[in-house]
């Protein structure tokens, strides 16, 4: 097996892939929306703030964008298997536009904009499982891992783009009206790439489910629960894009904290000290079809072990700090950027978390799309979203008062030590199915060449 570093065939995989006019349609759907889409939450955290002067409101204002998937989420797993995952995209993406409308009208009234969210984040409840559940029908199986790099990468970089870059230049130069005017276009020109990307299918599709659009919900989502968690691999993927999930929405809310408590600056600054891991995330992506040589599951593996490496790296930067400042020349990094020794630190710990991090969706995301029925795809990765936000609510509840009580650093240790703990389950489960051999699933495509797939779930 050789272990050479990323090498051109990579990244001419990649353009190969946005040279298929399917993929690269859905890829630009996914890029906007998903851009505008971070920068509209953005936007929203900062004007409930500034109504209210409070955090508990932030809080409410997450919850909204979260609950909707606790309660539909069974049925927008089932629904997305019975209807055109294109339409689903154009249909999204519209509703999301006179969404970014209303907050127009009613930017003042807290409990409008609360409102306002529900629909929203509903209507992208549909949005990511339709756009991960057609990749296999746009690609050749042997594209998977390149192809969910390449969305992963995309979709980490709309988080940049949008929460980092866009919405705070705009709420800057202009106004939260102007952003919302800005997104709204956005959805709207990602719902006409969505028509294109209806009008370039000429092939065949599953013949979906007939009946009663509403009929028999629960035992649909019941069998594909069972189909998911009766296969090992298929389980563990999906737990392991739970896991990384959560991860997410324990960064959001101990960041803040970590910039108060440890780096004793205004968590106003924390796009700033952490953009290294976005930087990282984004390099460590564009690595995954050299890791995956090695296997999916020890990929994720690495990764797991990796964040957990850097959480504890980032709990031990003030005992480091107080070593390093009592040394003179090079060591001290203090010198540098006008950033304090405890800031350095951060913020070089920071880029190998998020390179870490990037290893954890991909192999899992290109297991499940082996493994899964095509007639189930949009049923498992809506199952995924759903347990992901359901196991999240534990950490938004809870992680607070446990970090009021025990401490950031204790918290990041904890985290850290729990993260090992299931990356030893990772090895003892899916040790073996690295070497295993996919189940093939149902041809979905059956007109045109192999290089130029077509048919979309």
């Amino acid at each position: 097996m050789s272990y050479e570093p990323p090498h051109i065939d990579e990244i001419v995989e990649s353009r190969s892939l946005l040279l298929q006019p399917q993929f690269a349609t859905l890829w630009l759907t996914q890029g906007l929306a998903q851009t505008a889409q971070n920068a509209i939450l953005f936007t929203l955290l900062v004007l409930v703030l500034k109504l209210t002067g409070s955090s508990a409101a932030s809080s409410v204002l997450v919850l909204a964008f979260i609950l909707p998937s606790i309660f539909m989420g069974v049925f927008v797993a089932v629904l997305l298997d019975r209807w055109r995952k294109g339409t689903v995209l154009v249909v999204t993406n519209l509703v999301r536009a006179g969404a970014c409308l209303l907050y127009l009208f009613f930017n003042d009234e807290v409990v409008a904009i609360y409102a306002i969210s529900l629909l929203f984040s509903t209507s992208g409840l549909f949005f990511n499982p339709a756009i991960v559940s057609l990749i296999p029908s746009v690609v050749r199986r042997e594209q998977l891992v390149s192809a969910n790099s390449l969305y992963n990468f995309t979709l980490t970089a709309s988080q940049l783009a949008g929460m980092v870059f866009l919405a705070p230049i705009v709420l800057k130069l202009a106004d939260e009206e102007a952003m919302f005017v800005l997104a709204g276009a956005l959805f709207t020109v990602a719902a006409g790439l969505a028509v294109r990307l209806e009008m370039l299918h000429n092939g065949q599709e599953i013949e979906l489910p007939r009946g009663a659009i509403f009929g028999g919900i629960p035992e649909e989502f019941r069998k594909g629960w069972r189909t998911l968690t009766s296969d090992p691999a298929s389980a563990l993927a999906m737990a392991q894009l739970t896991m990384s999930s959560t991860l997410v929405l324990l960064f959001a809310i101990l960041i803040p904290r970590y910039m108060h408590d440890v780096l004793k600056i205004s968590p106003d600054n924390a796009a700033f000290m952490f953009a290294p891991t976005g930087v990282g995330a984004l390099i460590g992506l564009r690595f995954i079809p050299w890791f995956s040589r090695w296997g999916k599951n020890r990929v994720v593996i690495i990764g797991l072990v990796g964040v957990a490496l850097a959480l504890v790296l980032l709990a031990s930067v003030r005992g480091l700090a107080e070593i390093m400042e009592t040394t003179p020349g090079p060591l001290n990094p203090g010198r540098f950027l006008g950033l304090s020794v405890l800031q350095s630190l951060t913020m070089l710990f920071a880029a190998p978390m998020g390179f870490s991090y990037a290893l954890l969706n991909a192999p899992a995301q290109t297991v499940l799309h082996e493994r899964a029925p095509p007639e189930m795809r949009g049923r498992i990765f809506a199952t995924q979203v759903v347990s992901a936000n359901f196991v999240s609510l534990l950490p938004l509840l809870v992680v607070g008062a446990i970090t009021d009580f025990a401490g950031i650093t204790a918290v990041l240790v904890g985290i850290a030590l729990f993260l090992l703990l299931f990356a030893l389950v990772s090895a003892r489960v899916g040790g073996l199915q690295d070497g295993e051999e996919a189940p093939q699933p149902a041809p979905e495509r059956v007109s045109g060449s192999v290089d130029s797939p077509t048919g979309l779930g």
